[in-house]
């Protein structure tokens, strides 16, 4: 993993990239969100995600990278087009920082989220500094349980967040 400046971080993997969300990203996370497989999981529960709320998180997720120094990358293969987002979102509403990630389904199954959230969770604990990281993930989704474990993060317990019912994931530096 190489990171370049902390304006404009770039972590480089096998086979893909991860760099900071620009404005122009909205179309690829639009199209992402649409997807009633990808949203299945999130707190939507498979109503796809409006563009206009689309729009509303990208803007949150470069604002967060401005106020922390830390956040979400766009995840991009071999071209500046984006399949997919990772990083760390600071949640007010528990005073926690969480590991989140979601791919375009055509590149479900390959490693990808793996990969990215190891080296967000990796950029949380050596570069920004952050002493515990959580993830959630609905019981019903297994795949994004295997990945929160293969990145590093223990199961602790149920909570209820966001109207949902979740499994908490923890990490400690």
């Amino acid at each position: 993993m190489m990171a370049n400046s902390a304006e404009q971080t770039v972590l480089q993997l096998d086979g893909f990239a991860m760099r900071s969300l620009q404005l122009s990203d909205l179309d690829a996370l639009a199209a992402i969100w649409a997807d009633p497989e990808v949203t299945r999981f999130l707190p939507s529960r498979g109503v796809p995600i409006s563009r206009e709320n689309a729009e509303k998180s990208l803007q949150s997720f470069i604002k967060h990278w401005q106020e922390r120094g830390y956040g979400v990358w766009a995840i991009v293969e071999n071209s500046s087009q984006m399949i997919g987002y990772c990083g760390l979102r600071y949640l007010d509403e528990i005073n926690e920082t969480e590991v989140l990630y979601g791919l375009a389904k055509a590149y479900w199954g390959r490693g990808i989220a793996t990969q990215a959230a190891q080296a967000a969770v990796s950029y949380g604990f050596n570069v920004a500094h952050l002493d515990k990281l959580i993830a959630m993930a609905l019981p019903d989704n297994l795949a994004s349980r295997r990945v929160i474990q293969k990145a590093g993060l223990q199961y602790e317990k149920q909570i209820h967040i966001f109207n949902l019912d979740v499994l908490y994931y923890c990490a400690k530096r």
